[in-house]
């Protein structure tokens, strides 16, 4: 079966990009998806996109708003960057103190420490 091994195209930005002609074993076409860094544009369609619809079903956002990349990559990009209540930065002390004790009660049981700690 026929298979484009060409994979690495790149937009003029540098960004990697999966070719549109690239097809799997089985014949079938694969998605154009974009991959590398996110740009501020893709994070504004994203937040409006989350505004609008709420999080979920990560894998509608491609269909719903066009954006080139993948619902996991999506989920991720909310959850790790965009998402408004996500705290960056050093523990206060308080936290700290908090997330010794939990340690201590749950053990390395982390995303149950996290929810307490939101």
């Amino acid at each position: 079966m026929p298979r484009n091994t060409q994979n690495n195209v790149r937009d003029e930005g540098g960004v990697s990009l999966r070719n549109e002609n690239t097809t799997n074993e089985g014949g079938n076409k694969k998605e154009t998806l974009k991959k590398g860094p996110w740009t501020t544009q893709e994070d504004a369609i994203l937040m409006e996109y989350v505004k609008k619809y709420g999080e979920g079903n990560w894998n509608s956002v491609h269909k719903n708003t066009g954006l080139a990349r993948c619902g996991k990559s999506c989920r991720l990009r909310w959850a790790n960057h965009l998402r408004p209540n996500l705290k960056k930065g050093a523990f206060s002390a308080d936290e700290e103190k908090l997330m010794i004790e939990l340690h201590a009660k749950l053990g390395n049981k982390w995303a149950r420490m996290a929810s307490q700690v939101l």
